[in-house]
């Protein structure tokens, strides 16, 4: 098996997640709004219902930037890790 890394691909990969990171947030974010200005109009037991299955969503969406984050940072890592690989094989070949 032949793997081919283009370290330019690879970054630019890691940007493309965090941008999408970035943007499922302002859209979450937004919705967010939306939605909260309707439920701020509740009383009573809806609201409540509703604020406790929202906390659990705005955790999910936490852990999902993060994990998105990580997927990244690990991108970008491994464009390290193929880089120092290459130095080292070049400095077999110097004399």
């Amino acid at each position: 098996m032949t793997i081919k890394i283009t370290y330019g691909t690879v970054v630019a990969a890691a940007e493309d997640v965090r941008n999408a990171a970035k943007e499922l947030t302002n859209q979450l974010n937004d919705l967010e709004d939306k939605v909260m200005k309707v439920v701020n109009t509740w009383d009573g037991e809806a609201k409540q219902a509703f604020r406790a299955k929202h906390a659990g969503w705005s955790r999910d969406v936490s852990g999902l930037n993060t994990t998105l984050n990580a997927i990244a940072d690990n991108l970008v890592e491994s464009t390290n890790g193929y880089q120092r690989t290459d130095r080292k094989a070049a400095q077999r070949f110097e004399f």
